[in-house]
């Protein structure tokens, strides 16, 4: 960053930052992970996912305009972080429905993070008293919240697969 956080706004700006360079990442990333799951169900979400990035991307530069600040993606470590960990498990793990789990387990990390980032943005604008931009990362914040319990569902079902003697087990 060349310029320093010394207001509240500009720690938002540089919160969103790291947002608008997350969901550039994460959909080009989750678009290539598609190929690594079995499960219709997972691909689904996977594709959803995806989907919604486009919009959030929308909304990101709306708030950057309020913020009168370009939206310039800022590197995020986390993001990238847990990218690797997602790529390191899928190559190395055997079973095409573990896979699966996994994935679903990945996802859920990078959308905790991503749900955390933007509620601590949310926080930010509000105080700030930005109605516009506290409503977009509130629209934001509700797909990620509401991604967060898809997930948590479909893991439920996937986990279930596990005892279904109809189900290959995830050991095979």
């Amino acid at each position: 960053m060349s310029k320093e956080i010394k207001t509240l706004q500009d720690a938002l700006a540089y919160e969103l930052q790291g947002m608008v360079y997350a969901e550039k990442k994460l959909n080009h990333e989750f678009h290539n992970c598609r190929n690594y799951v079995t499960s219709a169900e997972v691909r689904h979400v996977i594709e959803e996912y995806v989907d919604n990035a486009d919009n959030v991307n929308l909304k990101l530069e709306r708030i950057f305009n309020y913020l009168m600040v370009e939206p310039i993606a800022r590197k995020n470590e986390v993001i990238n972080k847990l990218i690797d960990e997602t790529q390191h498990l899928l190559t190395y793990t055997t079973s095409p429905h573990l896979k699966d789990i996994l994935m679903i387990g990945c996802i859920r990390n990078v959308n905790a993070y991503k749900a955390a980032s933007y509620q601590t943005s949310y926080l930010m604008a509000t105080e700030l008293e930005m109605d516009t931009p506290a409503d977009l990362i509130q629209q934001i914040l509700e797909l990620e919240l509401n991604t967060g319990k898809a997930l948590s569902c479909l893991s439920i079902h996937e986990f279930n697969k596990i005892n279904d003697p109809t189900h290959h087990s995830v050991t095979t």
